[in-house]
Formats: structure tokens, sequence, C-alpha cells
């Protein structure tokens, strides 16, 4: 028989996290989240929150299909998901992909200070830290080989693709596109693995450099 709390919901004052059972069937953990989700009714309907998968690791498409259980069952507007897949997904790939010639890139070597910003039509690295008070915006990626602390927008001009990582990621406000979200007060604590930010049916989820 199977255990009534493969699937547990946990509310934090940054938002939702949803704990599930490392060893369950996956398709038990789906009829046990949607039984739960309808059982919640209108707890979560018109709630504005971040939302963590937490417990095990799932592929992209079980992340897909656990979202749309609950965006199917409820009217919560999820602005940011944090998931334990450690899909590999190396910093060096991710530099070398924006050294190519064909990449328009800006590096920046130093720290940016309170205050100051940088725009650039293409993608942005920054070889330092990224300080609260310090604004990037690109129409492309952005790499930071240090703590991302400040305010940055991806993909400025429309485009859905780019991503965000960095060595330490805490932002006062990410933004990819037209989809802004805040890092909850949790996840801007350390130390943790180097981190990737990127755009997935419509939320912004963020998962561990391998």
């Amino acid at each position: 028989m199977y255990s009534e709390n493969y699937v547990i919901f946990k509310g934090t004052k940054d938002g939702v996290t949803v704990l599930f059972d490392p060893e369950a069937p996956f398709d038990i953990l789906c009829s046990q989240l949607e039984k739960k989700v309808e059982e919640a009714g209108r707890f979560f309907d018109n709630v504005k929150t971040s939302m963590a998968f937490k417990g095990r690791t799932f592929t992209e498409a079980e992340e897909e299909q656990l979202l749309k259980i609950i965006t199917s069952n409820t009217s919560m507007d999820i602005t940011f998901v944090k998931t334990e897949n450690n899909e590999v997904k190396e910093l060096s790939e991710l530099l070398t992909k924006e050294m190519a010639p064909s990449n328009m890139t800006k590096f920046h070597k130093g720290s940016l200070r309170n205050g100051q910003k940088i725009e650039f039509d293409g993608s942005v690295v920054v070889v330092g830290d990224v300080n609260p008070g310090a604004e990037i915006k690109a129409g492309g990626n952005v790499i930071v080989l240090g703590q991302l602390k400040g305010m940055v927008h991806a993909g400025c001009k429309g485009d859905a693709d780019a991503f965000v990582t960095a060595i330490f990621m805490a932002p006062i406000q990410l933004r990819i596109a037209d989809i802004i979200t805040r890092f909850p007060e949790e996840n801007k604590k350390g130390p943790k693995p180097p981190e990737y930010a990127f755009i997935q049916n419509g939320q912004i989820f963020v998962m561990a450099l391998s």
C-alpha cells in the first residue's frame, strides 16, 4: 500500500515547496500530486508565488508534467521554479559558446558597484561580482564569473531562449525576455553551486550547474 505522504506541500515566507519521495514511482507521485492540489481547492487560486521541487531529480519531461498538473488544477501564478535537476551544462561550455565568432559578446573585467550599469545588444560576461544596486541589461545571455546580487535582464529584446548563469546567483531581480521574478530569500543563502536560469513553459527555472 502506498503512503499518502509521497508528496508534501510546505509553505514558506518565500513561496511553496513541494517535497517528493525519492523512491516512489513517478505515476504514483503524479496521482497524489493531482489529488492534493484538487483537495487544496481555492487555497492556491490566484496566488502569485515561487515554487521549489525538492527530494528527487526529475527529467525535463517529468518536470513539465508535474507543472501541468498544478497549473491545470489551480489558477496559481508561478513566477519562479527551482528544481534539483542536475542537467549537465558546464560553465566552460557556456563560455565557449559565447566566445564563438558568430556571437556578439561584451566582456567586462572587474566588479560592478552600486549605480553602475551595463547595456549591450548581445551577450554580457562579467569577470567579477555584480553588487546590489548594479544592473546588467543584455539582448543575449548574461554570465557572471562571480556573485550576482544586483539586477539582471537577459534577452531584453524578447529572446526567450536567453539564459543567466553565475558562480553565486542571488539577484535582487532577474528578468529573461518579458518574464520577471525575484529570488526567494532561501535561495540567496550560501554556500551553493553555480546556477543556471532559463525560461521553460512560461516560467523561470533555476538549476545547479553540474
